[in-house]
């Protein structure tokens, strides 16, 4: 009883509690079968997570998540993604949009020139609460129709849940 005495004076002398709830995001997708999660290099501090599959060469197939801060529309984010892929001599076609778990989102691709030979991208971007959240795979392009299937099954199943992190409590004064 004492307790909650000192917690109402506490209150009425210094101000109000206020209670939030913490919500956090998980972004994820379903990897193809027989892929591994590959070690993320630190040098990406955008990059969540990334998947590998087995290639007939060097540079193996890959699904990348990556996510980064913006709080403005789709359209000026694909504008702003093309002038990179322009600026890097890559070529850029915007294919429309996909649906997936988490929603509808911009279906792009991207082939460039690499060591290895051609590299053919699809990037799934896909904007929410002020974060872009693109999915990325990759493979050589003359192999690219052979994981076409993989890819899109993993594109499509791209999904955010949102999971209560529990309640804090700050004293706001006055």
């Amino acid at each position: 009883m004492k307790q909650i005495f000192y917690i109402l004076f506490s209150i009425l002398c210094c101000g109000s509690i206020i209670a939030d709830e913490i919500l956090q995001e998980t972004i994820q997708f379903t990897p193809p079968s027989g892929w591994h999660f590959a070690e993320n290099p630190s040098n990406f501090k955008r990059v969540r997570t990334m998947v590998v599959g087995k290639g007939s060469h060097e540079l193996r197939p890959s699904i990348t998540l990556g996510t980064e801060p913006y709080s403005g529309d789709l359209k000026d984010y694909l504008k702003i993604i093309k002038k990179i892929s322009e600026k890097s001599e890559r070529d850029w076609r915007d294919l429309g949009k996909i649906r997936t778990e988490a929603g509808d989102a911009a279906l792009l691709q991207e082939d460039s020139k690499t060591v290895w030979g051609d590299l053919r991208m699809l990037h799934v971007i896909l904007l929410k609460n002020g974060t872009a959240y693109i999915l990325t795979s990759a493979a050589l392009k003359e192999e690219f129709p052979k994981f076409y299937p993989d890819f899109f099954r993993a594109m499509r199943s791209l999904r955010i849940s949102s999971e209560s992190a529990g309640k804090i409590l700050q004293t706001e004064h006055s």
